[in-house]
């Protein structure tokens, strides 16, 4: 019987000590951060430069938000390549959905709207 009873009690130490083991290694695991790519064709260079980059900045730092790329040196692997192209990286996916539905950023779009022949833009959850 006393062997029934450590061996019991070392099961029961071994899962408590496994179940520990795995919930400090999910804590340990860094949640998915956001990125947003937006591919930019602009027809106005200064209402773009000049009007619509200071308002999105503002919004994009307020809301925190990083640029990691602004660039229209882009060089063509496969596909056509954009003319301009812009990634931001934020926390999460729900930071990034609330900077976008923000209405300092709606209140940017028809800047955009006047600047830009063509956008096409997307959210992509990655690693930081």
């Amino acid at each position: 019987m006393k062997r029934y009873t450590t061996a019991v009690l070392a099961a029961l130490a071994g899962a408590a000590i496994g179940g520990l083991t795995v919930q400090a290694i999910h804590a340990q695991a860094k949640p998915p951060v956001a990125y947003h790519i937006a591919e930019i064709d602009v027809n106005n260079e200064d209402v773009f430069s000049k009007q619509w980059v200071p308002k999105a900045d503002e919004t994009v730092k307020a809301s925190g938000g990083v640029y990691l790329v602004r660039s229209t040196n882009i060089e063509r692997i496969e596909g056509a390549a954009p003319k301009r192209l812009l990634i931001t990286k934020w926390d999460n996916i729900d930071k990034l959905t609330a900077w976008r539905v923000s209405e300092a950023y709606l209140k940017t779009l028809p800047l955009l709207d006047k600047a830009a022949k063509s956008v096409r833009s997307y959210a992509v959850e990655g690693v930081n």
